[in-house]
């Protein structure tokens, strides 16, 4: 019985060949597994710095610089020939610019009359000085219109009844006459150029006359009686019949609006 229980306590070969199959199995895995990997290497540390938005650009590689060119040696310039200095001015010249100058002052003092005188004696006397001609008739074409005699001959009737006046009172009768005939001529019931009219008639003696425009003033504007019976020229024809008929036919007349009448003052 002893013996039994140690033979019962030991394995026997088999089993032990057994048990050791899985060993040996697990190791010939082993021997066939890949090879072991190379060590990774670490990584390196990055700085604390903050990354750049963009890839920074390469920078540019210098040109080299072109290299001169050689010319060939340009020729020197001509040198510009000097200017030949002007002629010598004539002894004439100044003789011709002092009398334009005296010219001007007489055109400066409204003198016109010497002042043309003296700028033509320019031209007669240098005729050679074609520079001081052009400006010599410049300003005589100046003095010219300035003597020229302005219009003043009145157009319109009220014009020459103004102007007749101006010349009854200067005592020139015959143009104050001449005048009132043409503004009757333009305007025939102007009853101020009847009016004058007839006193310029009474004072160089046409009584007939002047008693023949002053009535066809009064039919024209019987407010012309004020007027004549105040008019000095006129006294000596205020006594006669005639004129008091006039001056009644006149009066009984129907007023109109009365006009200014021009007075002969002497």
């Amino acid at each position: 019985m002893a013996k039994l229980r140690r033979s019962a306590g030991r394995p026997s070969p088999a089993k032990k060949a057994k048990a050791a199959a899985p060993a040996a199995r697990s190791k010939a895995k082993a021997a066939v597994k890949k090879p072991a990997a190379k060590p990774v290497k670490p990584a390196p540390k990055r700085s604390a710095a903050p990354k750049l938005a963009g890839k920074l650009k390469k920078p540019a590689t210098a040109r080299p610089a072109p290299k001169p060119i050689a010319f060939s040696a340009a020729k020197p310039a001509p040198k510009a020939k000097p200017k030949a200095p002007p002629p010598p001015r004539r002894s004439t010249y100044a003789d011709a610019v002092l009398l334009y100058e005296r010219g001007l002052q007489a055109l400066q003092a409204k003198r016109y009359r010497d002042a043309a005188d003296t700028l033509k004696r320019v031209i007669a006397e240098f005729p050679e000085e074609i520079e001081l001609h052009e400006r010599a008739q410049l300003y005589i074409r100046v003095c010219e219109r300035q003597l020229a005699p302005l219009d003043a001959t009145p157009k319109t009737p009220e014009e020459q009844v103004y102007a007749a006046t101006l010349a009854l009172n200067a005592g020139a009768v015959d143009r104050a006459v001449s005048l009132l005939n043409a503004a009757l001529q333009q305007h025939a019931d102007n009853d101020a150029a009847e009016y004058m009219l007839g006193v310029a008639l009474a004072t160089k003696g046409d009584r007939q006359g002047a008693l023949l425009h002053l009535g066809r003033a009064l039919e024209l504007n019987p407010d012309c009686r004020d007027a004549l019976r105040k008019e000095p020229e006129l006294e000596a024809l205020r006594e006669t019949d005639e004129l008091q008929a006039m001056l009644t036919a006149a009066a009984a007349a129907p007023r109109k609006e009365k006009r200014a009448q021009p007075r002969v003052r002497r």
